[in-house]
């Protein structure tokens, strides 16, 4: 007789009823994937593209909020736009809110709540496919009525923001900024900021990390502590690939990294919080590491090397534990993915259930490559997927 699901709602019903009586651990489990993008379900005044390649969810007055790109490839586009729409059943089926188009790239896009307000954001690029140029963060909140206020730019030229954090009513965010993807910058070419909001609109920045670190995913532990994972991908003094920085309950600004890079990289990186366990959501490079310990070549002719190598490889999005204990990220499982992946949102259900939305080349062949997953002619879709932690 098989008492593995009796099992299961005792271990459940201990957790909730009993003091001191819980699970030791728990285990993530993935429920099937269901695409939202391209689909049938989507608002008759959305018309999404070959590449739909960024995303971000949120959750505001019980309906469910997705922001994603959609344009003719991965590469910046004067047609890219940005798509806005609402969910009442988690994306099943969905109400039209909003399009922008600047006849720019769009990017980065980013939905977050601070005191019962509903706020987003992205970057506005420019149209040459082979460079990156990022020119003004936009942003709009979503009035008592029901509608998007005019966008208006916000930062500093250049500026990316990338991760929005709330907690205990107030925000915090980390942006990016300098020569990121010039082949012939220094070891020094970015600035990484952490900045706090008590309003999400004011916000107070501090440079916490200059080198070659641009997207970084963060969160804090039950201590309040910050724990940070970097993507190192310009490269710096402590070579390349990623760095887990950590930075003290009473000072959040003041981050402490790493003298070295891990060399695998993680793009793309969300993080978020289970029973006291930090998780990490990030695309996986399969064949890496992404510093090969190339040493005898000169500074920039390594980081060139290493992104042509890079975009050669095949890609997975996964779902990483971060060790505090020993400072280490370590894989668990990957997601469905193929291809051109990973620009993962996150979004928490219940206690033990998160809904993660992320957007893949076709399932269907495993081994394309990235770059080759960028190019192809039958694009990038979003797809939604549920995680659930199981007692043990």
């Amino acid at each position: 007789m098989d008492f593995s699901g009796a099992a299961a709602v005792l271990l459940v019903s201990c957790a909730v009823f009993l003091p001191g009586c819980a699970p030791t651990s728990w285990e993530p489990v993935l429920g099937e994937a269901r695409w939202v993008v391209p689909s049938a379900g989507l608002p008759l005044e959305t018309s999404p593209l070959a590449s739909n390649n960024n995303v971000s969810i949120a959750l505001h007055n019980d309906f469910l909020y997705m922001a994603w790109r959609s344009a003719p490839s991965h590469f910046a586009s004067a047609e890219s736009r940005m798509y806005m729409a609402s969910s009442a059943d988690l994306g099943q089926t969905w109400h039209y809110e909003a399009t922008w188009q600047l006849g720019a790239d769009v990017r980065e896009p980013l939905l977050y709540v601070v005191d019962d307000t509903l706020h987003f954001q992205m970057f506005e690029g420019g149209t040459n496919p082979l460079a990156f140029e990022p020119l003004h963060t936009w942003r709009t909140q979503r009035d008592e009525g029901g509608q998007w206020q005019e966008l208006e730019s916000w930062g500093d030229e250049g500026q990316v923001p990338w991760e929005v954090i709330v907690r205990e009513g107030g925000a915090w965010l980390t942006s990016y900024v300098g020569e990121h993807y010039n082949l012939d910058a220094g070891p020094e070419a970015l600035d990484l900021r952490l900045s706090y909001s008590s309003d999400g609109l004011n916000w107070e920045p501090t440079t916490v990390y200059t080198g070659g670190a641009s997207e970084a995913a963060f969160q804090f532990d039950s201590d309040g502590a910050l724990w940070a994972v970097l993507r190192n991908e310009d490269g710096d003094n402590s070579g390349f690939g990623s760095l887990l920085c950590t930075a003290p309950t009473e000072e959040p600004t003041s981050w402490t990294c790493p003298t070295e890079s891990n060399p695998e990289r993680y793009d793309s990186p969300r993080m978020f919080v289970h029973e006291e366990q930090l998780w990490l959501v990030a695309r996986r490079d399969l064949g890496g590491p992404y510093d090969q310990g190339l040493s005898e070549l000169d500074f920039e002719d390594q980081r060139r090397t290493y992104l042509l190598d890079y975009s050669s490889r095949p890609k997975r999005t996964a779902l990483y534990r971060i060790d505090t204990a020993n400072h280490e990220v370590v894989h668990v499982l990957d997601l469905p993915s193929a291809g051109d992946t990973a620009f993962p949102s996150v979004v928490k259900l219940s206690n033990h259930r998160f809904l993660i939305a992320n957007y893949s080349s076709p399932f269907e062949d495993p081994d394309r490559t990235w770059l080759a997953g960028q190019v192809a002619e039958d694009g990038t879709g979003i797809y939604f997927i549920e995680l659930n932690f199981e007692p043990q």
